[in-house]
């Protein structure tokens, strides 16, 4: 875990108050998962010093879309690519484990340079923007690098063709999933939370391997894009229970993602809407 001691730096602390969005949010958030283990001075301290990891990110996405390729690519180093490499021959696609770590914009566009034998064979499940220029302009470094979007409705057919090719596809994993058709309850930092289930249905269908990856920004300013090792599936008679069992493992595997390196995760998601 990075040093709950460490003080904020200026541009932490301006951030934090000068871009005071969902201010109150975060330090609930962080308050709940850290309860009396962090003083209210360390969470402040830890809340400004994610406003700062914000704002660094914001002017990175800018600079991303102004700078060669050479100087993106200098700027990732890729950790645990083997585990890609070695899920892959398995010939049922990937399916990865992620959600808002580091700069997660920037991060994987200039990772993927790293991946030219998977250039347009990422595919990241999420919402599209309604207006579709405004989204050609705003991913256009995305669409460039190779990272391909499939939008949220309607995709189980278009997430089970990709991986029928050996395709990659990354389910982000850390937002509130409303109970019922898309979501469970399931406990997050010991606390209920509406979690996605359609990572664990889609596995237990295809048995498509699934492999955590994320990303987080080092002292140097530079980043680190990790794939950790390919997760065991928990096996069960009761399929209901399968799919439970398997996503209260994806949760756990984020809590220690996100304990690696808390100034790094985005605090201002209502995660706990479960009374």
């Amino acid at each position: 875990m990075s040093d709950p001691h460490k003080k904020p730096d200026w541009v932490e602390t301006l951030a934090y108050y000068s871009v005071p969005v969902r201010r109150s949010t975060a330090l609930k958030n962080m308050r709940l998962v850290f309860g009396d283990s962090l003083s209210p001075r360390q969470i402040k301290s830890l809340a400004q010093r994610a406003y700062g990891h914000f704002l660094r990110s914001f002017c990175e996405n800018i600079l991303m879309g102004l700078m060669p390729k050479t100087w993106l690519k200098n700027q990732v180093r890729i950790v645990g690519y083997e585990h890609v490499l070695k899920a892959a021959e398995q010939k049922k696609g990937i399916l990865l484990l992620t959600g808002h770590f580091g700069n997660w914009e920037f991060a994987p566009v200039a990772g993927m340079l790293h991946f030219e034998q998977f250039k347009g064979r990422f595919h990241v499940l999420r919402r599209q923007l309604v207006n579709k220029w405004i989204e050609r302009i705003a991913f256009r470094r995305f669409y460039e690098a190779g990272l391909n979007v499939i939008p949220k409705k309607n995709s189980l057919n278009q997430v089970l063709d990709h991986l029928s090719r050996n395709d990659v596809v990354a389910f982000i994993m850390d937002q509130h999933a409303k109970p019922g058709r898309d979501g469970i309850v399931v406990d997050f930092f010991g606390k209920q939370a509406g979690t996605f289930k359609s990572l664990a249905m889609i596995a237990r269908t295809t048995g498509s391997p699934v492999v955590p990856s994320y990303s987080y920004r080092e002292e140097d300013g530079r980043h680190v894009m990790k794939f950790l090792e390919p997760l065991i599936w928990i096996g069960h008679p009761d399929p209901d229970t399968e799919i439970l069992e398997n996503t209260k493992i994806y949760n756990r595997v984020l809590e220690k993602i996100i304990l690696e390196h808390p100034e790094q995760w985005w605090w201002v998601h209502r995660r706990w809407k479960v009374s």
